[in-house]
């Protein structure tokens, strides 16, 4: 029994729960402001949450030679609390309850929920090796509030805008997720675009890239109370900040991943409140 469980807890930690949570509650949370029902926001953050698991568990599964060779003791399959095997399977399962659960949402959500799981594929499929590593990030979350609002009862198509926020909060993850990283990633080939523009210049992205999508979010936030956006952009200048200063360290800590996933925080509690239409 013992054994079992550490599997299980294993395979969770391989699904970067993290992420997995934010992203998934995120899209709960936009839902529900749309005036959906609790159970159907939840459906929707339980699609997105399995979308993620899929590409967390698949990134493990297809990096396990690289993170082997690497010395990445921190990965559960390398430090043989959970096989190989296991993760390719849980991979695949949790997509195809992933799609199960959008085709239940609707056809529009299907075909977006067949986006989400073809971006994050890409990028642990190749595009994390070079210069296009910041393409599926920004797609994928790019697609996420499509997802959401053609997964509405009602379906329509997210603003443009708010397309464009999810865009840019993918990018600025992507570069705090990759710097702390990047010794490892250089001995096993990894070289994606932060490694190429270098430290000081992808520090930069992540401050500048976070703030920009919180300046589209209350300057397109129709209904958005002038001091909410200000507090806002408070906010966002201490957490893009700190992000930036800390990625400037000669080995950034992990914590700069979670910064930019509170910014997100931000930004999602500011289209709440700025388009509740929305």
């Amino acid at each position: 029994m013992a054994t079992s469980t550490n599997q299980v807890l294993a395979l969770i930690r391989a699904t970067h729960p993290l992420p997995c949570l934010a992203v998934s509650s995120f899209a709960g949370i936009i839902a529900f402001a749309h005036s959906q029902s609790i159970g159907r926001s939840l459906v929707i953050a339980l699609a997105v949450l399995l979308q993620q698991f899929s590409v967390g568990l698949s990134n493990d599964w297809l990096d396990y030679k690289r993170d082997k060779a690497a010395g990445r003791t921190d990965k559960p399959a390398v430090s043989g609390q959970i096989r190989v095997s296991q993760l390719r399977a849980g991979s695949l399962i949790a997509a195809a309850l992933a799609e199960t659960f959008a085709i239940y949402l609707g056809l529009g959500s299907a075909i977006a929920m067949l986006f989400l799981l073809l971006f994050g594929w890409a990028y642990n499929l190749g595009m994390k090796n070079n210069w296009s590593s910041a393409i599926p990030y920004a797609l994928g979350f790019g697609a996420l509030p499509v997802f959401t609002s053609l997964s509405d009862s009602e379906p329509y198509w997210a603003p443009t805008w708010v397309i464009v926020v999810a865009a840019l909060l993918g990018v600025a993850a992507h570069f705090a997720n990759a710097l702390p990283d990047r010794e490892a990633d250089k001995l096993t080939g990894v070289n994606a675009l932060p490694h190429i523009l270098g430290q000081r210049v992808s520090a930069i992205v992540i401050g500048v890239v976070a703030m920009l999508a919180t300046v589209i979010t209350v300057t397109q936030s129709p209904s958005l109370p002038n001091a909410v956006a200000i507090g806002g952009l408070a906010i966002m200048v201490l957490l893009a900040g700190s992000a930036s200063v800390l990625s400037l360290r000669s080995v950034p800590p992990r914590m700069v991943f979670p910064l930019l996933i509170a910014a997100a925080l931000i930004n999602v509690v500011l289209l709440v409140l700025g388009a509740p239409q929305y």
